[in-house]
Parts: C-alpha cells; sequence; structure tokens
C-alpha cells in the first residue's frame, strides 16, 4: 500500500467513523460505520472505489436497517496492519488519536481532514434573525486531533474556534469523557473550506450547493422585501433544510 492522497483520504475517513478490531487474538477486521439515511451515496461513490484501490476487489456494502447504519466490515490482514502502523489503534479509538506526522511530511493533510471532516463533519445553516448563516463544525473526544484540524484551517486562512462542549449527561462510551469542538462561522470561512479543502461527502456538497444558490438570491432581494422578512412575512426557503 502507498501512502497517497487516497490513503490520506482513508485514514481520516477511520479516524472518524473506522475501527480496527482484532478478534479471537487473529481476526483482523476494519469497520467503516455510517448513516443509512443519507451516507450511501458516499458510500458507494467515494469510499467503494478507494477500499478497491487498496484492496484490489469490491468490497461490499453491509446494511443495518435497525441501527440505521450501513457499514464496510471485512477482514484484510495487509491492510489492517498498514493502518495500525501508521499509529491507529486497535479496538476503541478512546481520546488519543491524532493526525500522524507522516501526513504532514508528504503535504496531505487536507486529504485527512476531508475524510473526517466527510465523516464527522457538519455544515449547519442557522437563521439569524431572517437570512440563514453557515457553519463548519465537528466534534469529538479526542481534543489533539480536533486542535490539530482547527490549527490547520487556521493556517490556511480559516477563521475559526476551538472550545470544550457543555457536558451533557449521557451512559455512552463518548460522554465519560470531555467532548471539543471545531467551529467556523460565516460564508467566507465557507467559501475558504471548500476551496482549500472540499467537500467529499456528496450530502455536503448538496448542502453548500443549496446555500450558494440561495445566498445568491438573498443578495438581489429588495431591501423592502427583506424588511418583510425580517418581520416573518415571508421567507425565503432553501430546499431540503
Amino acid at each position: 500500500m502507498e501512502i497517497n492522497k487516497d490513503f490520506a483520504l482513508l485514514y481520516g475517513i477511520m479516524l472518524g467513523d473506522g475501527c480496527l478490531s482484532l478478534v479471537s487474538g487473529k481476526k483482523k477486521f476494519i469497520t467503516i460505520t455510517c448513516s443509512l439515511k443519507d451516507d450511501l451515496p458516499f458510500f458507494e461513490t467515494i469510499l467503494s472505489p478507494i477500499l478497491k484501490e487498496f484492496r484490489g476487489r469490491d468490497t461490499k456494502i453491509k446494511f443495518r436497517k435497525s441501527y440505521g447504519a450501513i457499514e464496510f466490515n471485512f477482514i484484510d490482514s495487509k491492510m489492517f496492519d498498514f493502518i495500525h502502523s501508521i499509529g491507529f489503534p486497535i479496538g476503541k479509538k478512546g481520546t488519543g488519536i491524532i493526525i500522524p506526522e507522516i501526513f504532514y511530511q508528504r503535504n496531505l493533510v487536507r486529504f485527512v481532514v476531508q475524510g473526517f471532516f466527510a465523516t464527522d463533519g457538519s455544515l449547519v445553516l442557522t437563521k439569524n434573525p431572517n437570512k440563514y448563516y453557515p457553519r463548519i463544525e465537528a466534534h469529538a473526544i479526542c481534543k489533539n486531533l480536533i486542535r490539530q484540524i482547527t490549527d490547520y484551517l487556521d493556517e490556511l486562512g480559516l477563521n475559526g474556534h476551538f472550545y470544550e462542549c457543555k457536558r451533557v449527561l449521557d451512559t455512552s462510551f463518548t460522554r465519560n469523557f470531555p467532548n471539543y469542538r471545531f467551529q467556523f462561522n460565516g460564508k467566507k470561512n465557507l467559501l475558504l473550506f471548500d476551496n482549500l479543502i472540499g467537500f467529499v461527502n456528496p450530502k455536503h456538497k448538496k448542502r453548500f450547493d443549496e446555500f450558494i444558490d440561495y445566498s445568491n438570491r438573498y443578495d438581489f432581494i429588495p431591501f423592502a422585501y427583506r424588511k418583510d422578512m425580517a418581520l416573518g412575512r415571508v421567507e425565503l426557503p432553501i430546499s431540503a433544510l
């Protein structure tokens, strides 16, 4: 296997929603799990071809309808060992995962961030007071990883924030740890992210395109119409919001 941009993208995807599992001390499983609701195009058009590139064969998508999930779950010792050798942990990822130095050395961090955002990132649109504004964000228990991504995006010229999220009482594994978030607000940050990182998950790209279309239409709205929007009399919708 080669450490190229596709492997960096795969590694980022694994950082978000992947897992290495050693079963019975010898069966080496690789698992990537996403949402059945809106991640199937991502699996079919992005992730499946990457797995075929590295495995040399197709990998079957498994549907876990009772959990609302889709996943790749397969045994591949060679691929397992290579991903682990870069620094990816076996078992629960916990709080210690980071972007390994090798991706910085080879100028591939962009693609790691692409993969992580494709699985764990969100493009949120909020209305304030009458116009929708975009927000790029992600949160996880791995403080150093979220800090790395925040710093990397800052270095590219985006202007965002890193902070610890408020704790929510929960009994799940991840809620036993503090949760950390990066957040980049506004259209300027959104355009920079699209240009310098890029949206590889079709659901994020669709939402981006919808917002840009909405924003362009909003810019040509007469002032009087905007006043009516502020008063709640009319609204300029974004499709699929």
